[in-house]
């Protein structure tokens, strides 16, 4: 998105005590703002060239500080979603794979909903398997057509309800639910719990 510099823009940055005005390629200077800089002895800088500046040969330049100028970078040029990775994790080459539990980001499964959350961490193509951490905090969700899918209680105590008979599960219990069944989860606590589905067809 295009922004516009005009003189009443430079009079308030003037009035801030400010001599340098940063801007990128979407920025429009108007005439009269650039002649009221000049008479303020305001200068306009790129904002690529100062943060580049920033990171000089006396700076060692880390990988966050990599990370953190491409996301400003592109926020200044419109480019919005960029997100960091929801959990960290370590890769072999033969497929091996270790996730940091403690630092998965769960995100809410719903706009409606922000107290039931889920994040997928794992997907094996071989099985279409999907596993995930859902997170349950004194809230209730209902399924009406589950994939198939074993869920072990990380923490926690929750109530299933399947064709009107509910059941109780906490921690350490295993819970599994066939597929084309539908099934209200509901706790008046928080629940964890370790998520695999069967994705298949049919």
């Amino acid at each position: 998105m295009k922004k516009l510099i005009c003189a009443k823009d430079i009079e308030t940055l003037h009035s801030n005590g400010d001599q340098v005005i940063l801007i990128d390629k979407q920025t429009i200077i108007t005439p009269s703002a650039k002649d009221l800089a000049d008479e303020y002895q305001m200068t306009f800088k790129n904002k690529v060239s100062e943060n580049l500046k920033s990171l000089d040969g006396t700076q060692e330049i880390t990988k966050e500080d990599l990370v953190n100028m491409l996301k400003k970078l592109l926020n200044e040029a419109g480019i919005t979603g960029f997100e960091d990775s929801p959990f960290e994790y370590q890769k072999h080459k033969n497929g091996l794979k270790i996730i940091r539990g403690s630092t998965v980001k769960l995100s809410p499964i719903s706009a409606t909903n922000e107290n039931v959350c889920y994040q997928e961490i794992l997907t094996s193509e071989e099985s279409n398997l999907h596993l995930g951490i859902l997170e349950i905090n004194n809230s209730h969700f209902c399924e009406e057509d589950t994939l198939e899918s074993i869920n072990h209680v990380i923490s926690g105590e929750l109530s299933l309800t399947i064709d009107k008979t509910t059941f109780k599960a906490s921690k350490g219990d295993i819970i599994f639910v066939p597929r084309h069944s539908a099934i209200h989860w509901s706790t008046p606590n928080k629940v964890t719990i370790l998520s695999g589905k069967l994705k298949q067809g049919g």
